[in-house]
């Protein structure tokens, strides 16, 4: 399919950016592809097809929906067509990079430390005991307190009343 070169090139840029590319199966050509400006999906759906056949992505269909993933020859192809230096890599590479928070009763590894002693006034899951001894005391409510409104049976009406 004969299309201009900057939409192929928004394509190859925004595959090897994200690492995939969803395309919805509609090849009406004035069906546009909401995230390559310009591009109709039936122009993507044939750049891919073409990139699949040369086995630079891989594909699975679901829902009407495309979903192309790029391979390691495909990452290395692209790097090429694009000029791009190595240290790029797509997002679907990058690992996530989350702050670390040290919270109350985790060990060093990030795993919560279960090993029966929490905080200072906080009772016990299994038991409902405080664990400090300097520590207020704990509210111990049952699980369930009936209410004295609720245990009262309602009214009976006149006419069932006994006599």
């Amino acid at each position: 399919m004969l299309m201009p070169l900057d939409r192929l090139r928004a394509i190859y840029e925004l595959l090897f950016r994200e690492g995939v590319m969803v395309a919805k199966k509609d090849p009406r050509p004035q069906s546009l592809h909401p995230q390559v400006p310009g591009a109709t999906n039936l122009q993507v759906i044939r750049v891919m097809g073409s990139l699949k056949s040369r086995g630079l992505v891989r594909e699975t269909f679901a829902w009407r929906h495309f979903y192309w993933y790029l391979t390691n020859e495909g990452i290395a192809h692209l790097r090429q067509y694009l000029h791009l230096p190595p240290e790029i890599v797509p997002v679907s590479l990058q690992r996530a990079r989350r702050p670390s928070r040290a919270r109350p009763g985790e060990r060093p590894g990030g795993r919560r430390d279960w090993s029966g002693s929490r905080e200072c006034g906080r009772p016990q899951p299994h038991t409902r005991e405080c664990v400090c001894p300097n520590a207020p005391p704990c509210p111990t409510l049952p699980y369930f307190t009936p209410s004295p409104l609720s245990l009262a049976s309602p009214p009976l009406p006149a006419v069932l009343s006994p006599a």
